[in-house]
């Protein structure tokens, strides 16, 4: 032990006997521990606003529908026995759920028509799932019974406002072509034009006797813990059984967006190679350069019966001396670099402002974990002990003889 606390006095003199040099690798190090903090920071936001944002738009976390069901079918699939349903949801204690009709329809306002998918829904139930209640910019929303929803860019495309009218026309339940009047109570409008152009609400009453469909459920959307969906579905799949309901997580109704979190992740995985690969490259140069600098000190240390294990724990504390003090600073600065931009975020309006993942806001935000900084802390002291290992090996295997007279 007195041993140990010897070398690691030594090492951190060593570190101090070429600042300049020593200053150099630090700074090294913890840049580039203060990349992988605010890189990780800014990947869990960016994933927390794809996910936010493309569930609470409509999809949620988990959607219940007959079996069979497909989302581009045209014809009406009522989901069976709603109390069973019902009363599976309260034995798992989801609560936060809506209950909807859909159906493909269109919206005519005099010469101008827009095909859309019309929902009827519930709208206090609705509030739990999804974000466009607060969304409103004109008018209500869904305040009076027969009154329609309309995105803002639908309604500017057929130059109508609340109070106008216009006319739906849908399929029914029997396959039969249903029109009818309906007034504009309110106007939404989120970050995602497409989906405003293409999205019309209706009260769940209403939608369904426009529709012929009285009581017809054909969805129901969950508000849960994104991360615990899986296991709820499953649950709930179990309880109602396959033959005549199918209940999805969001990582089966929304793929596209599971694939790219699964690409940022490998992206950010390379990312770590390469950052980290340079910074350990960094810490071999210097620490091969000490080496070759105090090679007879070594041959001295050697021949007093340091030994080559004393030799190698010397080496290796420093380059672990040099990566202590690196995280200290890299850590620090990484911290303080994600609250600011926790806090402030970083606005994407000019690169994303049409990306379906983004329907909630185009302000990225970094979030720093305590599980991503200790990750990052101890990446970077392994690396840095790693680096020190092959002049090390080096150092100790030197001949003390040519150590002593070298010059």
């Amino acid at each position: 032990m007195k041993t140990l606390a010897l070398y690691a006095r030594i090492g951190l003199r060593n570190i101090r006997r070429n600042a300049r040099r020593s200053l150099f690798t630090i700074a090294a190090i913890s840049f580039g521990l203060f990349s992988l903090i605010v890189f990780q920071a800014l990947k869990v936001g960016l994933h927390k606003e794809m996910v936010s944002g493309t569930l609470g738009l409509d999809a949620g976390t988990i959607q219940v529908h007959a079996a069979g069901f497909e989302a581009n079918m045209a014809l009406i699939q009522p989901i069976p026995e709603m109390d069973k349903v019902r009363s599976g949801l309260a034995g798992l204690k989801l609560t936060d759920f809506s209950e909807r009709i859909k159906s493909p329809a269109l919206v005519l306002a005099g010469r101008k028509s827009s095909a859309i998918m019309l929902a009827g829904i519930q709208p206090a139930e609705e509030k739990k799932v999804t974000f466009i209640n607060r969304r409103v910019v004109e008018g209500d929303y869904l305040a009076e019974a027969d009154r329609v929803l309309l995105g803002r860019p639908l309604a500017e495309s057929l130059g109508v406002r609340p109070g106008d009218e216009v006319v739906l026309m849908a399929q029914s339940m029997y396959g039969r072509p249903v029109t009818r009047k309906f007034v504009i109570g309110g106007l939404y409008q989120t970050d995602l034009p497409s989906f405003d152009r293409s999205h019309a609400y209706l009260p769940l009453p209403a939608a369904q006797r426009f529709l012929d469909a009285e009581d017809v459920v054909t969805e129901i959307a969950l508000h849960t813990d994104p991360e615990q969906a899986p296991g709820l579905a499953a649950g709930l799949q179990q309880r109602l059984g396959p033959a005549t309901w199918q209940v999805r997580p969001w990582q089966r109704t929304v793929p596209d967006l599971v694939q790219l979190i699964a690409l940022n992740d490998a992206t950010m995985r390379l990312l770590i190679v390469i950052v980290f690969a340079i910074v350990a490259m960094g810490i071999t140069n210097t620490m091969t350069t000490v080496i070759f600098e105090r090679f007879r000190e070594f041959g001295i240390l050697n021949a007093i019966g340091a030994g080559p294990g004393g030799i190698v724990s010397l080496v290796i504390l420093e380059s672990f001396f040099l990566g202590a003090i690196a995280t200290g600073l890299g850590s620090l600065a990484g911290l303080a670099a994600g609250l600011y931009l926790q806090h402030y975020g970083i606005d994407l309006t000019r690169f994303i402002s049409t990306n379906q993942y983004f329907a909630a806001g185009h302000v990225l935000r970094a979030y720093v974990t305590p599980g991503d900084l200790l990750n990052a802390v101890l990446i970077t002291l392994a690396t840095a002990i790693a680096a020190g290992i092959y002049p090390a090996w080096k150092a100790a295997n030197m001949d003390p003889v040519k150590a002593l007279v070298h010059n």
